[in-house]
Order: structure tokens, then sequence, then C-alpha cells
């Protein structure tokens, strides 16, 4: 049986492992590096975008990796992420909570604005295997008004 320090040491080696994946992660996604991201994610991660669907092809959840390559490539078409501020994580197991503000630019307009998201992840093996992000609706569809 494991001591309770031991568990809270384990504890926060998961945290420091899961923090530094989602910072990773985001600088990736501000650098245009689909490859890089993609890395993180496991061969049969589940992906739902939830907030403004005009910038969603794929309605409900996309699954695989290539799918999910396909779903972030149109994103990555049409917004260039300036950089994320991460205000909260929550870990509990292998789930993590993001709580964040993303500033975006829409490639189109060429408007920016900070956008508010919150992420859900799980993790399987150090990979992304579940992925759920909600985005502010309203910032991302006056990031589009002409």
């Amino acid at each position: 049986m494991q001591s309770l320090q031991d568990l809270a040491h384990i504890a926060s080696v998961d945290r420091e492992l899961f923090a530094t994946r989602i910072h990773e992660m985001l600088s990736l996604c501000s650098a245009g590096d689909m490859a890089g991201l993609m890395s993180f994610f496991s061969e049969d991660i589940a992906c739902q975008m939830i907030g403004n669907w005009s910038m969603f092809p794929f309605p409900g959840p996309v699954r695989g990796k290539a799918a999910v390559t396909q779903a972030f490539g149109n994103l990555f078409t049409q917004f260039q992420s300036l950089g994320s501020e991460v205000h909260d994580i929550v870990i509990d197991g292998d789930r993590v909570a993001v709580r964040r503000t993303t500033r975006l630019r829409h490639l189109g307009t060429g408007r920016s604005a900070g956008v508010a998201v919150v992420d859900f992840l799980r993790f399987r093996d150090g990979l992304v295997t579940e992925l759920t992000e909600l985005l502010d609706s309203l910032a991302m569809a006056r990031l589009e008004e002409c």
C-alpha cells in the first residue's frame, strides 16, 4: 500500500506533466504547427467543438486522428492563434479541465479578440484520447463580422 506522501508525490508529478502538455499544445497552436499538435493525440482521439457552428464543418463528435486533423485544419485556415492565457487547470485522475482566454485573429476579416475557452481532456499513456472544447460563440461571431 502506498503512503499518503507517495500518492501526493505521484499526483504532483502527473499534474506537472499534464500542465506541461497543455502549455506545449497551446504553443503549437499559436505556431500553427498542426503536425506537432497532432503528436499529442492518440490515434483513436474523440473530439467535439461546441460553440459557433459556422466554424465547424463537422457537427457532433469527430473520431480518429485523421478526422481531427481535418477539423482542426479548417480552423487553422480561418483563424490564427495569437497566444493563450491559462487561468485554471483542474486535474482529476486522467481527466483535465482547462479554462483559458485565447487571442484569435480571423484571417478573413482581420479582426482579433480574446475568446473564452474551456477544454475538457482525457489522457491515456500521456496522449489525449478525448477533447471537448467550448468556445464563446458571441466572441467568435464578432470576429467573423465584416
